[in-house]
């Protein structure tokens, strides 16, 4: 039978696996629930052995009956961490989620000190946040008994759950990370794409760069694959990756310039810039995908993007309506608002319920109306709610502007389109203040499939999947377009009198700061 690949995403709820037929279609699916443990002081904990079960139950749900030697593509939560013994391959730990601010202390210890947090910054692309793995990396060699005595022994390796999975089902064969999820631990070097031992030093993490405790780094696309003769299938791993960056690549964010807004709980705005490392003051850099190019023995091809985080979206919303004492779903903004009168809005928001993310990044922000509530209604209050969030996205959006050459591929009226996706794309409001505020289409792409879908795109010759700024198979499809309806002055003016309201007459994101470095 025709080789077929399949993707794999071990989510924070449940793991899937879906095989991906011709052209890009999802085929057959199976899905395996995991639990979470949620403890007290923001301690969240997974069973990394009940995940690798479950991995290897949905991959035999879809490949039951095919014997191809299929390649897998594994998509894992980032940032999620653990420590196991390398004899009995059994963990030491629980696999720490993403979600586990344990490190938290140590984080705001190395913040008083003034100078990890830029370091990190300038090495990583990242912030320092609990929410990576290096702090809760730190807090278990601190905290677990008799751990930091193991690793020095060789006795405990440590990684992300794809680490571990590969490991165990490539039979202690194969002891890796790829490069997208290595990023997350705010141990890696993003220009060099290595591990970066001052790094290590500053989290008092020395002991884990003493082999065999360092997992090799890998690009996302494998040069080499990897037999999983623990699954009992003629199975090969050909990719790994981190879980956004597989949603995002399988939604269709696969060339220079692509754009994508992911509208849920929170908002998350990634922009494409290829090959170029460009650093956005206030945004954050990401690996987006990595490869080895076949007689190149230089370190590997890899694309970049810039990424932006709103901290409230949706929740912002469900607070809005919770005050305004209304009975409302998401699938009733629309018809609870009304159609746009088009008059300049005298009522604004700032949706701050989890602070302010990029590029102010002020976590010390409450959310709070601005401008003229005297005779403010609930229909005005609540459209002003829905309308901040396309300001923040748009707030994100302008920021990197200056830094970011467009994208080639362009819509009807000239504009590169932005992809859409997430539960509040079911507000037409939403994405239509959205449209207008960055004069530019919006079109919907929405899948649940979409993160094992790029998952096992990556397995494939990235020739065939990145579209070099012109030809990229996101091209202009999705269930929804939304255009632009204003003209780009009133855009702005809607855009500067919403900033003004809800952070005063101050300097804009981004003015004062020196250029962007970009680099290959």
């Amino acid at each position: 039978m025709r080789r077929m690949p399949a993707g794999v995403d071990l989510g924070s709820s449940s793991v899937k696996s879906v095989v991906v037929r011709a052209g890009g279609r999802p085929g057959p699916a199976a899905r395996r629930r995991i639990g979470t443990r949620r403890r007290p002081g923001g301690r969240v904990e997974h069973d990394a052995e009940e995940i690798l079960v479950a991995a290897v139950a949905a991959l035999r749900g879809v490949f039951a009956r095919r014997v191809a030697d299929s390649s897998v593509g594994i998509a894992t939560q980032r940032s999620t961490i653990l420590f196991w013994d390398p004899r009995t391959g059994r963990p030491l730990t629980p696999a720490y989620s993403w979600q586990d601010v344990r490190g938290e202390a140590l984080c705001e210890a190395a913040r008083r000190s003034g100078r990890l947090d830029q370091t990190i910054v300038a090495r990583t692309g990242l912030r320092l946040t609990p929410y990576y793995s290096a702090s809760k990396l730190a807090w278990a060699m601190r905290g677990v008994r008799g751990l930091r005595r193991r690793v020095a022994a060789g006795r405990a390796l440590w990684g992300t759950l794809g680490t571990f999975l590969l490991w165990r089902l490539s039979g202690g064969a194969c002891y890796a990370i790829d490069h997208a999820n290595a990023q997350r631990t705010l141990l890696f070097d993003l220009e060099t794409l290595s591990w970066d031992p001052a790094l290590f030093e500053a989290f008092d993490l020395g002991t884990l760069l003493d082999a065999p405790a360092l997992p090799a780094l890998v690009p996302t696309t494998l040069s080499t694959r990897v037999a999983l003769g623990g699954t009992g299938l003629p199975l090969r791993l050909a990719a790994m990756t981190g879980d956004q960056q597989a949603a995002l690549i399988g939604l269709g964010c696969r060339a220079d310039g692509v754009t994508t807004i992911n509208y849920g709980s929170g908002a998350f705005v990634l922009i494409s810039t290829g090959e170029r490392l460009v650093r956005v003051p206030g945004l954050l850099t990401t690996l987006l995908a990595s490869w080895r190019v076949e007689g190149a023995t230089e370190r590997p091809a890899a694309r970049y993007a810039v990424e932006g985080p709103v901290n409230a979206a949706a929740t912002a919303i469900d607070w809005a309506i919770r005050r305004l004492r209304l009975r409302l779903r998401t699938r009733d903004l629309d018809r609870f608002l009304g159609a746009d009168d088009g008059r300049p809005r005298a009522v604004h928001f700032l949706p701050a319920v989890a602070g302010v993310g990029a590029p102010r990044w002020d976590m010390t922000a409450k959310p709070r109306f601005a401008g003229d509530l005297r005779d403010a209604t609930p229909r005005d209050l609540l459209r002003a709610v829905v309308e901040s969030i396309a300001c923040r996205c748009a707030e994100i959006v302008r920021t990197a502007a200056p830094h970011i050459v467009a994208g080639r591929r362009a819509g009807a009226d000239g504009a590169p389109p932005i992809l859409a996706a997430g539960g509040l794309t079911r507000c037409r409001t939403l994405l239509q203040a959205q449209a207008d505020l960055l004069q530019r289409p919006v079109m919907v792409r929405e899948s649940p499939d979409a993160t094992c879908l790029g998952a096992a795109i990556l397995t494939r010759d990235p020739s065939r999947w990145w579209g070099g700024g012109g030809k990229a198979p996101a091209a202009r499809r999705g269930t929804d377009i939304v255009e632009p309806r204003v003209r780009r002055d009133e855009a702005d003016a809607r855009y500067r009198d919403w900033e003004t309201a809800v952070y005063g007459a101050g300097p804009a994101a981004g003015a004062g700061v020196p250029a962007a470095r970009a680099s290959r």
